[in-house]
């Protein structure tokens, strides 16, 4: 450590409102690019109530640092969105050390001549070979904190917002000149056991911190291609390590593959396969070795999801998405595309070509059925009880089967009985009752694909009526929140409810509140 503190202080009132400002304009550009999308940012981001956020301070007699303050109460628990992995939701947990001084000044690895004598002694490398065997020597661990106050810990001050996909502890400092930036820790574990997130790089989409926290190199080997967009800008003023610098720069990444996404609308199918070739063998063009690479699902499944929120089907975009799963190679979206687009034999030929462990039985007699042909024996011998017969895509099995006639349903629902119960629950219909028996139901028992799609179909069917009733849109929404699909749904929501919300937030709180009401009747 630094024998006297660093210069570094936390940013000012100016400093966090540009910041604010850049997150909230990089929300609203990620909305517009990803309509209908509905993933962890649009559960994620709901504010938290100041009550709240004043409690948790007064049980743990401190004052959180301005910066992840405000941003708890414009955007809520940045948990899950920014961690995306074992996020500790804000307010689970109170610790005696929050308020205790935050003891470090610099990344800290251990005595500079205690790590030295022991690389000599080993004959490898510190950070290469693991600091777990060098820790191991201490009878405890915390030994090898060195210069710390009396009675001070290396964890003092500091609140933990999750871990990193690296299973670094990422740690939010409470107090001092360090206070509202994140550190990184990995005591016990790996690599430096505490250092400050920042941005040790040039480039900072690339950045080995920013990709502890989310997977930032999923399309780096499409970044040499002509349509492939520019990094999306920062702030001018970067604080290492702070919070709202980290969560800047996510969303920035998060942006910028959203944009990739949108213009691969507009690639033909020799671009498509450059672009798929690229991401399968990423090592080839820049990326990493190892599970760091990138896939097109993520876009595939935009477009089957915006495919399945339509009230009537358009053939035109079916056809785009099995031409771009065809071109991209992959080949775990093509059945699902090739369930929404009708076409069957090329679905029975598909899963045939597949080994037979892969196979889905599903989609294998969903294909026969509309075949009128008898499935492949092995479909009917892997659909025996005991098996997971539902491993595809079960949103889009289900908005297949209520969009065929009786006899095709007849025949498939014979060969796979468990999916009638499903059924019957997808083709309800949007009247109050067939809701309300719905609600008062155990929901964590019932499907949750199922539900959706009989939300989806309600919605349709209110949106064609006349008008509907505030009786009915109450238990829509109810429906929607029930099973997380507000962010998915608004849009076809907000049409029978007129001017009633202000955006999904609103709805998923009226929502919330019907739930409570009804449970506690």
């Amino acid at each position: 450590m630094f024998e006297s503190a660093v210069s570094r202080r936390p940013l000012d009132g100016e400093q966090i409102d540009r910041r604010l400002a850049r997150i909230r304009e990089l929300l609203a550009r990620w909305d517009a690019l990803r309509p209908g999308d509905g993933q962890v940012w649009r559960r994620a981001f709901i504010p938290l109530d100041e009550t709240e956020v004043t409690a948790f301070e007064t049980r743990n007699g401190l004052r959180l640092p301005e910066n992840y303050r405000r941003y708890l109460l414009e955007f809520g628990d940045p948990g899950f969105g920014l961690m995306r992995y074992a996020a500790q939701p804000f307010g689970e947990k109170d610790d005696p050390g929050y308020p205790k001084p935050f003891p470090l000044h610099e990344s800290w690895a251990g005595r500079p001549d205690e790590i030295t004598e022991w690389e000599e002694e080993q004959g490898t490398d510190f950070f290469d070979e693991g600091p777990g065997e060098f820790y191991a020597q201490f009878d405890d661990p915390a030994q090898a904190f060195y210069d710390l106050p009396v009675g001070a810990d290396p964890d003092d001050g500091t609140l933990i917002l999750g871990a990193t996909r690296s299973h670094m502890l990422a740690r939010l400092v409470l107090n001092g000149p360090w206070a509202g930036t994140v550190w990184l820790d990995s005591f016990g574990y790996d690599g430096q056991l505490k250092e400050p997130a920042d941005d040790r790089y040039d480039d900072l989409y690339d950045d080995f911190v920013l990709r502890e926290f989310a997977d930032t190199s999923n399309w780096r080997a499409l970044a040499g291609l002509p349509w492939f967009p520019v990094p999306v800008d920062g702030v001018g003023d970067p604080a290492p390590a702070d919070f709202l610098d980290l969560t800047v720069d996510w969303l920035r990444h998060e942006v910028r593959q959203a944009e990739a996404e949108r213009a691969c609308d507009w690639l033909d199918a020799s671009a498509v396969g450059e672009a798929g070739q690229r991401l399968r063998s990423p090592q080839d063009y820049g990326g990493l070795n190892g599970h760091r690479y990138g896939t097109f699902r993520p876009y595939l499944s935009g477009l089957i999801r915006e495919e399945l929120l339509r009230a009537d089907p358009d053939p035109a975009a079916c056809e785009r998405i099995v031409e771009f799963a065809t071109a991209a190679g992959a080949a775990r979206c093509l059945p699902t595309a090739l369930v929404l687009a009708g076409r069957w034999q090329e679905l029975l030929d598909a899963e045939e070509s597949l080994p037979e462990a892969e196979r889905s039985p599903v989609h294998l007699v969903l294909a026969a059925g509309m075949l009128g042909a008898n499935p492949p024996a092995a479909a009917i011998a892997a659909a025996w009880p005991g098996r997971d017969r539902l491993s595809v895509d079960r949103w889009v099995v289900l908005h297949a089967l209520t969009r065929i006639g009786p006899d095709q349903r007849r025949t498939v629902l014979e060969r796979l009985p468990e999916l009638r119960p499903l059924l019957d629950i997808a083709v309800l219909p949007a009247t109050m009752e067939a809701l309300d028996g719905l609600l008062t139901g155990d929901l964590a028992a019932v499907h949750r694909d199922a539900v959706t799609v009989a939300l989806v179909r309600a919605l349709h069917t209110t949106a064609a009526a006349d008008e509907a009733s505030a009786e009915l849109v109450d238990r829509l929404c109810a429906l929607a929140v029930a099973v997380d699909r507000v962010g998915e749904v608004f849009g076809l929501l907000a049409a029978p409810a007129g001017d009633r919300w202000a955006d999904w937030h609103a709805a998923q709180r009226d929502g919330r509140r019907f739930l409570d009401t009804r449970h506690n009747a």
